[in-house]
């Protein structure tokens, strides 16, 4: 039973890193075309916060991450 439940989570573990790595390269993609057609980093930051409902401070910390890491 103990290992069912310890399987239970490493797969929900596994699934939500998935996600959080799709969610990244997806927005790293948009970061890329909006800057391709000549958007600032501000404005980059904007939409980010937008599309994802987070503040401009955490899409600013985002968007680094996301830039230096690529």
């Amino acid at each position: 039973m103990k290992e069912q439940i310890e399987l239970r989570r490493q797969l929900r573990k596994s699934r939500e890193e998935g996600q959080i790595q799709e969610r990244n390269k997806n927005t790293l993609g948009l970061i890329k075309a909006l800057e391709k057609r000549g958007m600032t980093t501000p404005e980059i930051v904007a939409m980010i916060a937008d599309a994802q409902s987070i503040s401009q401070a955490e899409a600013q910390k985002y968007y680094d991450q996301l830039v230096i890491v690529s």
